[in-house]
């Protein structure tokens, strides 16, 4: 049976194999991006895409070989052994992914799938010489007539596979595609065809070195060869239709760039004194006199986000609109995060973290206090960013803080109670080990970079932020920082004062102190307002925030007590920190006497809280306090 035979009954099997493999590679690599595949994904997502590219792979390979067969199938040992051993591979790989992933099952998988993928290709390169060697014989062996051209072999079966494998073999083995009429010459007797690729017709020492700093101008060029004469010289051209002076001139033609080059020298030395006596007069800029290569050197300096990193404060005016004020303390405080982005990279400072995850809090109520005065359908996208970096970010701070308290704690016990809290320490530490993974990776996905970009774009396009000072009617709108922070800030102060009415002694027994937790937020908002726009009020505005911060700690501290218990009566009865939806019957099997200890002294932490909350609280109420308030807002008008 002909090779041929052989070609046209496979060719079948090899297409569908070859574009099975294709669509299972395209299936693999679309799901990796679709899943985001990375570190940190779940075993499935791993498996699933593994399983697409290595299994396309072999389809790819398998559906080459076939194209290529020259006799029966069963003779086609290398090719079965290949196809074997990558299936053995993929099956041990499948089957013991990820649980039984250990040696030596990872060696059996990979050594038998990669020999088998090495056979498939040795198979696809004898296959590829056999054919090869056949054909140059047969036309040795064919007559050939002056008169009569030579009856090329068509080869319309699995052509595009026959291709396919011919360039991957040229590849694999190194080799070179030339075509005859690249080395030819055409019928124009003064322009020649070259082939870049023979060492021959260009020795390489008629090459000007490709790291030479010299370089010749057109000009010069044609200039050099007037001096010589024009039929001396024959200017390299592959195309009619171009007829560009090239760098392939200078290799044709060492004796000009030898003629020029002492000029081209004298030249580039007066240019470096002169650049030297201008230096020693003005001082460096470096985006004077440079090229582009030097620019973009120069560039790669120059602190990313700078113009938000400098502000050392908002400059708010009273006559900006509050759209312009939220504007530029947005701008303050996209600053602070970025400045802080680096450290908390790091982790070597956790203060780093705090500073940043403030920072991305500060936007967040920007936008919420200010909502009514923004753009909300061009924010909104922001908006939800933001608010996804403050809880990636609150995630690896609320367990700094946790494991500080429990530094706290142990600083006054004895040491075998440290050996005593040590499960429930080592757990937190896997879990804010696992968090700060994910905020690492959060913080260098494409979508994270790509807010900064957007937004900090947004936020210098000012004529985004202008605002409107009438309605369509003609109704005219209170815009400015003087006419509305002060109806803003009063109606803040009175909806915290008017939690003075349920805070009673009846709310101690809620267990969650929903009312505290509620009254904490109002507070920070009343806080943040006020240093927001802290530029334009009077000095008052310092002792207030005093008395707001004391306030707002508290209730800070009384919030976090409560998460904290919960949070360890979990711990307790699961035996892993930060689980809540376990079996609500479960109770794990180890006591943990230090935990019980802890619990007891945040207990107590809890009640002396509630017990200082009074004191807290009768400074924000005091008549001296509105008195102040009064006093601050008052300062709008003289700034």
């Amino acid at each position: 049976m002909s090779s041929d035979v052989f070609v046209k009954k496979y060719s079948l099997a090899a297409s569908l194999g070859f574009l099975a493999g294709l669509v299972s590679c395209m299936t693999g690599l679309l799901f990796a991006i679709v899943s985001r595949l990375n570190r940190g994904s779940g075993t499935e997502t791993i498996l699933v895409v593994c399983m697409l590219l290595a299994t396309g792979v072999v389809l790819i390979l398998s559906g080459i070989n076939v194209a290529g067969i020259r006799q029966k199938l069963s003779r086609n040992y290398s090719f079965l052994a290949g196809l074997l051993l990558s299936a053995i591979g993929l099956f041990v790989f499948m089957t013991s992914f990820p649980d039984n992933w250990v040696y030596p099952k990872v060696s059996y998988a990979i050594v038998a799938y990669s020999i088998g993928i090495f056979l498939l290709l040795i198979n696809i390169f004898v296959n590829y010489f056999l054919q090869a060697l056949g054909d140059s014989r047969q036309q040795e062996l064919t007559p050939q007539k002056d008169d009569v051209k030579p009856i090329e072999k068509q080869h319309n079966d699995c052509s595009v596979l026959t291709t396919f494998a011919g360039i991957l073999m040229t590849n694999i083995t190194s080799g070179t595609y030339e075509p005859a009429f690249l080395t030819g010459t055409s019928d124009n007797e003064n322009t020649y065809l070259i082939n870049t690729t023979s060492e021959e017709k260009h020795p390489e020492s008629l090459f000007m070195e490709p790291n030479e700093e010299k370089s010749i101008s057109i000009t010069e060029i044609k200039t050099a060869i007037d001096a010589f004469g024009d039929e001396d010289i024959k200017i390299c051209n592959v195309n009619d239709e171009q007829e560009e002076t090239t760098y392939l001139e200078t290799t044709q033609f060492p004796e000009i760039a030898e003629l020029i080059e002492p000029e081209i020298e004298k030249e580039i030395e007066d240019i470096e004194e002169t650049q030297d006596k201008e230096d020693e007069k003005t001082e460096y800029s470096p985006e004077k006199e440079l090229s582009s290569n030097e620019t973009a050197d120069v560039q790669d300096f120059i602190v990313p986000y700078a113009e938000f990193r400098s502000l050392k404060k908002t400059d708010i005016k009273s006559d900006d609109t509050m759209r312009e004020a939220a504007r530029k303390v947005l701008m303050y405080n996209f600053g602070q995060m970025i400045e802080h982005e680096r450290g908390t990279k790091i982790g070597r400072d956790i203060e780093e973290l705090h500073d940043m995850r403030v920072a991305a809090m500060r936007m967040r109520s920007v936008v919420e206090v200010l909502e009514d005065y923004l753009n909300m359908k061009e924010m909104s996208s922001y908006y939800k960013d933001v608010k996804s970096i403050r809880r990636t970010l609150g995630t690896v701070r609320d367990m700094d803080v946790f494991l500080e308290k429990i530094d706290h704690y142990l600083a006054a016990q004895p040491p075998e109670r440290v050996m005593e809290i040590e499960p429930l320490t080592d757990s937190i530490l896997i879990e804010r080990a696992k968090h700060r993974g994910n905020m690492l990776v959060y913080l260098d996905e494409s979508r994270y970079n790509k807010f900064k970009k957007n937004f900090a774009d947004y936020l210098l396009k000012k004529k985004a932020w202008k605002m409107k000072a009438a309605k369509k009617n003609g109704e005219p709108i209170p815009a400015r920082v003087a006419d509305v922070l002060p109806l803003l800030l009063y109606s803040q102060l009175a909806t915290v004062r008017a939690y003075g009415d349920i805070l009673t002694d009846d709310t101690t027994i809620d267990p969650y102190l929903e009312k505290y937790h509620q009254l904490r937020i109002d507070v920070k908002i009343l806080r943040y307002t006020i240093e927001f726009f802290k530029e334009v009020l009077g000095s008052e505005s310092k002792s207030l925030i005093k008395d707001l911060k004391g306030l707002q700690d508290n209730l800070g501290d009384m919030h976090d007590t409560v998460v904290a218990l919960e949070m360890l009566e979990n711990f307790e009865r699961y035996g892993v920190w930060g689980e809540t939806h376990g079996k609500k019957d479960s109770v794990s099997i180890r006591d943990y006497p230090g935990v019980d200890a802890y619990i007891e002294y945040r207990k107590k932490e809890l009640v002396s809280l509630l017990d200082s909350f009074p004191d807290a609280w009768s400074k924000v109420i005091d008549p001296d306090f509105s008195v102040r308030f009064s006093q601050a807002i008052a300062g709008i008008y003289n700034s």
